[in-house]
């Protein structure tokens, strides 16, 4: 199985700056698709527990955020308001693969962080520094992102007992959150020389202000309540407590996705709804924690809404996983209902943040609701990946500007006005709005079953390491950016395999094969970036998955060696040489290009030497064995134009920026 391996911070800083410049792109997201806002469009700025951010928008905790290459795309992408992947003390969880189906409406089975604690705080210290340093380049050209339009605040999420989090490693995770200067003095010394000016850059001290708390389905108010308390008074952060669908109560959440959204095939869990926080519950938790933060100078919130807590009921994932997670555009139409009733029970001034089923089309109308901040995950999951997330705040623009709106408040009171309301304040108006989009969420077709049953199609053909129709839908859809670009000449060799004997000759044999190459644009993917998820199989139109069948690449050999049931590559530069290692089929293979022209290529059971023609010269055997031994040249073949062109400098992949540090 694979399991997440971060890049060293020296190597994302190379990608960082080399990449944009050859590729133009980064992180294989294309410059084309990054957003650039308007310095002289609607102000989409709001405050988020006292903290300034450019817009209301960002990926929720989860996928998007849990490495430090996620946080930079999601900036890139245009969030501003980042909800870092929850961590918990358990950082050991063996997940089940795959662990997301986004066919449709939208499932996971995951429950945390896939890093271990210390190696999150490394990624969430090197992704600011990473965005520090986007914001203070020229990565947009004469765009300004060192003043307002680049603000931007990261959020911390954590789970999922109160013994957890008093817990010393969550401790200590907390402490480098509040003050990671440890850390990024660390870092900067890592940076490499032609590098070292940005040691000189203003870092922030400080991740966030703010932890949005993420309990156990089913964990009780009482403890909820001293989780939060624990963390105003022993650490003086703003708290968000996260709300669960199962506080409408069974009667209600049934009826909503049975009878008015049509979704008749899925089973809430029934212990959902008497295990977890109840809505009256959660009022009179929410308004004694309000006078509680207060006293302190600090800010309560609650955020709609966690996943629905589902039997499952398809066979994608495992079949020990008797649980699933439902998201996506069904689960807006939910938690709105959801957010309707809180509001109108406990008033229109509570601060309320928003992630359930957004997109770009109900994006602006979350925002005119008031709710900051309004976060996706399910959405950013499908083709496009984080150029999904441009649309969100150009959508939003449009409408402000048909309003004539200069800023969000100005928009919150007129989206009002347009429905016929005469709010008195912000605050009315943004109640005003629930209520006219939680009645248009419960009526509007594409929230329904009807509209939510078609699955990505499929043609007559299966995945093969080399070409594919290129389509691409597996780069964007993969949060780490697991899947990359590689070029390679289109050619065809002719070739015949060898028999090797004990004695070390070699004969060729009569049959003659070919290996052809039809495309230069070619896929791989880079096992350190990818957990298996299954995503990018979801959505690649041919069998196979594209993380299962093209080449598979480690960094380091710590982690080559750490998945040895797996099949992959490790590359090394030394002087004089280049040499591939591979799993392949089942089998262990080395192949060693010189300068010379030269190869050395070992199976499990001979190494032979090649010269500059591809000919075999000189055998040596490595095992013995009785019958003539079969050398599959295919596989010499395959492995020497990979190496080749994954080194190629033509393109920056993150394989070959790694590279150099193994000479």
């Amino acid at each position: 199985m694979s399991e997440l391996t971060p890049t060293p911070f020296p190597i994302l800083v190379e990608r960082l700056h080399a990449e944009p410049r050859i590729n133009d792109a980064l992180f294989e997201l294309p410059s084309s698709k990054w957003f650039r806002p308007d310095p002289l469009g609607p102000d989409l700025s709001v405050r988020f527990h006292g903290t300034n951010a450019a817009n209301p928008c960002g990926p929720a905790a989860g996928p998007h955020t849990q490495m430090a290459q996620n946080l930079v795309l999601s900036y890139l992408a245009g969030g501003r308001i980042m909800e870092l992947k929850t961590i918990q003390v358990n950082d050991r969880l063996t997940i089940p693969r795959p662990c997301i189906d986004m066919t449709n409406v939208g499932y996971n089975v995951e429950w945390s962080q896939e890093l271990r604690i210390n190696q999150s705080i490394s990624e969430y210290v090197s992704g600011m520094m990473l965005v520090h340093m986007v914001r203070q380049g020229q990565f947009f050209g004469d765009l300004d992102l060192t003043g307002p339009l680049g603000d931007v605040i990261y959020d911390i999420s954590l789970g999922y007992d109160l013994a957890g989090i008093q817990s010393k490693p969550v401790r200590h995770f907390i402490e480098a959150m509040l003050d990671c200067t440890k850390d990024v003095d660390s870092l900067k010394a890592q940076l490499p020389p032609k590098y070292a000016h940005l040691a000189d850059l203003d870092y922030p001290g400080r991740i966030s202000n703010s932890i949005t708390l993420s309990t156990f389905h089913g964990c009780p108010a009482d403890e909820i309540e001293s989780i939060c308390r624990f963390l105003i008074d022993e650490y003086d952060l703003n708290v968000v407590v996260k709300m669960n669908p199962p506080m409408l109560g069974k009667e209600r959440l049934n009826h909503l996705l049975y009878d008015v959204l049509g979704y008749t095939g899925i089973t809430v869990r029934p212990e959902a709804f008497t295990s977890g926080l109840a809505f009256d519950d959660g009022i009179a938790l929410c308004q004694r924690l309000t006078s509680h933060a207060a006293a302190k100078g600090l800010e309560l919130g609650a955020k709609f809404s966690n996943t629905l807590e589902v039997l499952n009921h398809r066979d994608f994932f495992p079949d020990d996983c008797k649980e699933m997670y439902l998201s996506g555009l069904p689960l807006y139409a939910i938690t709105m209902t959801l957010v309707e009733e809180f509001r109108k029970t406990i008033g229109d001034d509570f601060p309320i943040s928003f992630s359930a089923g957004i997109d770009a089309k109900n994006f602006p109308a979350a925002v005119a609701c008031g709710m900051v901040p309004v976060t996706m995950c399910s959405d950013l999951l499908k083709p496009g990946g984080y150029a999904r997330l441009p649309k969100y705040l150009e959508a939003l623009t449009e409408q402000m500007k048909a309003l004539n709106a200069k800023n969000l408040d100005d928009y919150i009171l007129k989206v009002a006005a347009d429905s016929g309301y005469s709010p008195t304040g912000i605050a009315e108006a943004s109640l005003l709005n629930t209520l006219t989009e939680a009645k248009q969420a419960r009526e509007e077709v594409r929230y329904k079953e009807a509209k939510n049953r078609a699955v990505p199609k499929r043609i007559d053909s299966h995945l093969v390491v080399f070409d594919c129709i290129t389509c691409d839908k597996c780069l964007p859809v993969c949060p780490n950016a697991a899947n990359f670009i590689y070029h390679l000449e289109p050619q065809t060799i002719q070739f015949c395999d060898y028999l090797i004997s004990n004695d070390g000759s070699i004969s060729a044999r009569d049959e003659v094969r070919q290996l052809t190459i039809d495309k230069k644009h070619q896929i791989a993917n880079f096992a350190d970036y990818c957990n298996e998820c299954g995503n990018c199989d979801t959505f690649c139109p041919e069998y196979g998955g594209p993380f299962i069948e093209k080449p598979s690449f480690f960094a380091s050999r710590e982690s080559f060696d750490l998945q040895a049931d797996q099949d992959g590559f490790f590359i090394q530069a030394r002087v004089g040489s280049e040499i591939i290692e591979a799993r392949y089929r089942g089998q262990r293979y080395t192949l060693k290009n010189r300068d010379d022209g030269t190869v050395q290529f070992c199976d499990h059971a001979v190494q032979v030497e090649f010269d500059s023609t591809h000919r075999p010269t000189q055998a040596t055997m490595v095992e013995d064995f009785d019958e003539p031994h079969l050398l599959d040249l295919s596989v010499y073949h395959t492995l020497r134009m990979i190496l080749r062109s994954i080194l190629s400098p033509e393109r920056i992949n993150p394989v070959n920026v790694s590279v150099p540090a193994n000479k």
